[in-house]
């Protein structure tokens, strides 16, 4: 059956095309991140070799303080949605990119074996899972809290399929929501996967390269097969 409402802890603008397209043809459709972000500040005196960037939040918080960094700095991202958006903000190209971001413990071991023995700088949240410096040893790595994640949880209307891009966004929906019993879930990645797992709400898909381009191909393969039999 064609859901009705979908839900999707995003802002309007960063959906896809895919849900546009749902709702200009009468689908219902709430985008609304459940979360917000805040500046902390950090010391800048930092010798690296490399930067990685887990999103583009944490490039934005960053930047937005104006670090001292070497020249010869390289650089490197979670996913190729994070390393178009460096290119495009920062004029930053990236040397690596993790290329199946939804899975960051696998993404996490391949970056290693890229880095080498050289010393590598996460700029994070407070509440980051440190899925990629977690592996790797205190000597080899610099970690620098730029921003934090709060919630700003609201009450949101029952849905026919909910999009969960994050497990912050997971963790403020159950703060004043429940989940309908005949909803599915759709979870952005693995971590956004065990969190909804944690809630024991079990997860009918889980995007694997966690990109807008996978949500609207998975998107219209399952409105499109559901619409064959039924109307919006």
């Amino acid at each position: 059956m064609i859901p009705k409402r979908i839900f999707i802890s995003r802002p309007i603008n960063e959906v896809g095309e895919t849900l546009k397209n749902f709702v200009a043809q009468g689908g219902g459709l709430i985008a609304e991140s459940l979360v917000k972000f805040e500046s902390v500040p950090f010391l800048h005196d930092v010798t690296c070799e490399v930067i990685f960037f887990s999103s583009i939040r944490s490039a934005n918080f960053f930047f937005s303080q104006h670090p001292l960094l070497p020249v010869s700095v390289k650089y490197a991202c979670a996913g190729p949605e994070t390393a178009e958006k460096l290119k495009n903000q920062f004029q930053i190209s990236c040397d690596f990119i993790a290329t199946n971001a939804g899975n960051p413990n696998e993404s996490a071991q391949i970056f290693k074996a890229w880095l080498g023995n050289r010393h590598v700088l996460f700029p994070v949240s407070e509440q980051s899972l440190n899925s990629y410096s977690g592996i790797l040893p205190n000597t080899q790595k610099t970690e620098r809290i730029v921003y934090r994640t709060i919630s700003n949880s609201k009450i949101i209307s029952p849905c026919d399929l909910y999009i969960f891009s994050s497990p912050s966004n997971v963790t403020a929906y159950f703060e004043r929501n429940e989940l309908p019993l005949s909803a599915k879930c759709i979870a952005w990645g693995s971590s956004t996967k065990k969190s909804l797992v944690t809630h024991q709400i079990p997860v009918f898909h889980q995007l694997k390269t966690g990109t807008l381009h996978e949500l609207d191909d998975f998107l219209f393969e399952l409105l499109s097969l559901n619409s064959a039999t039924d109307g919006i």
